[in-house]
């Protein structure tokens, strides 16, 4: 059986010996591409039993053209990259990696929240500009006397929660598809999503991106918060409407906007208006870099479709039911 990976070019450097020691141990053919576009995928990957996907999009087109392939396994949590309804109806498995990156990410969304609620952005450019006064930043609270509103409530967000409990915050969750039980053992309030957006002095997103989810901070939702809130997103860039944070921050009824991720990636606009502003802090969606991270995902993406081709039912394979 011949496991293929499309697109080797996406990790410079890396020549993806975790997964090719993996993969032929099995007995299976190992091949790397470097496809950019799927007419490539179609003409050299056809034939796939299996295949590995960092980055390239596969639509209805080229996912009809495999001609035997089982599986298809993304490189990380979200699969955006796949046409998964025309997946299911050609039977194929699609299957994403949960666990490997869910300390480094919940890490990262609270720094992003210690950073912009404590305004390190903007006072380490006062210092830089010879300006020794604290004074010039806004006001700042103390965490025991502030809300954080968490948005989804799944492995990352669970973790998060419990830093965010350690350092002193109150700490909220929405999700209508968690059990009341998590909720209680790691003693977070519950609350439904109109609740939380009035309450929340924090918000750290942690929702997939869906058509429910797509867009839904925008004007209509900023109006319904709290003055100065801090907003935090490390799961999907397209959760927030750009264009109506800008006006919300302009208007300070957002206080501070700090996020892994943005609407288009990546960002080629030096002009971008969420730019320039000592109130926001972006980083090139690297919340889950770790080299610890890094090597548990390229095992854990090889030991998916090789023990999917074994015949092991695995519980990451998104479209399970479907497929039933």
């Amino acid at each position: 059986m011949k496991v293929v990976l499309l697109d080797s070019q996406i990790i410079a450097g890396y020549p993806y010996t975790v997964e090719q020691k993996i993969i032929e141990a099995a007995g299976f053919e190992f091949v790397k591409l470097s496809c950019a576009s799927e007419d490539e995928i179609i003409a050299q990957a056809k034939d796939a039993d299996a295949i590995l996907n960092i980055a390239q999009k596969m639509t209805e087109k080229s996912i009809n053209a495999l001609e035997k392939c089982q599986i298809m396994v993304r490189y990380g949590i979200g699969v955006d990259e796949f046409d998964i309804p025309a997946a299911t109806k050609k039977g194929i498995k699609i299957a994403n990696v949960t666990t490997y990156c869910l300390e480094e990410v919940a890490l990262h969304a609270v720094s992003l929240i210690l950073a912009t609620t404590r305004q390190l952005k903007h006072f380490d450019k006062t210092v830089e500009a010879g300006k020794w006064n604290g004074d010039l930043g806004g006001s700042m609270r103390r965490p025991s006397t502030q809300t954080i509103g968490i948005l989804g409530f799944g492995n990352i967000a669970r973790r998060a929660a419990r830093m965010l409990k350690g350092i002193g915050y109150q700490v909220a969750a929405y999700d209508p598809y968690v059990p009341e039980e998590v909720f209680k053992e790691l003693d977070v309030q519950k609350m439904d999503l109109d609740e939380i957006i009035a309450k929340a002095d924090i918000f750290t997103l942690h929702l997939p991106s869906t058509d429910e989810t797509k867009g839904m901070f925008n004007k209509e939702t900023f109006a319904k918060m709290k003055d100065n809130v801090v907003i935090v997103n490390a799961s999907r860039g397209d959760l927030v409407n750009e264009a109506d944070l800008v006006e919300a921050l302009d208007s300070g009824k957002v206080f501070a906007f700090g996020s892994d991720v943005l609407e288009v990636e990546p960002m080629k606009d030096t002009n971008h208006p969420l730019l320039g502003r000592n109130n926001v802090i972006l980083t090139p969606h690297i919340a889950y870099r770790t080299q610890e991270a890094a090597m548990e995902l390229f095992a854990q993406v090889a030991e998916t479709a090789v023990k999917t081709l074994q015949g092991e039912d695995l519980p990451n394979v998104l479209n399970k039911k479907d497929l039933n």
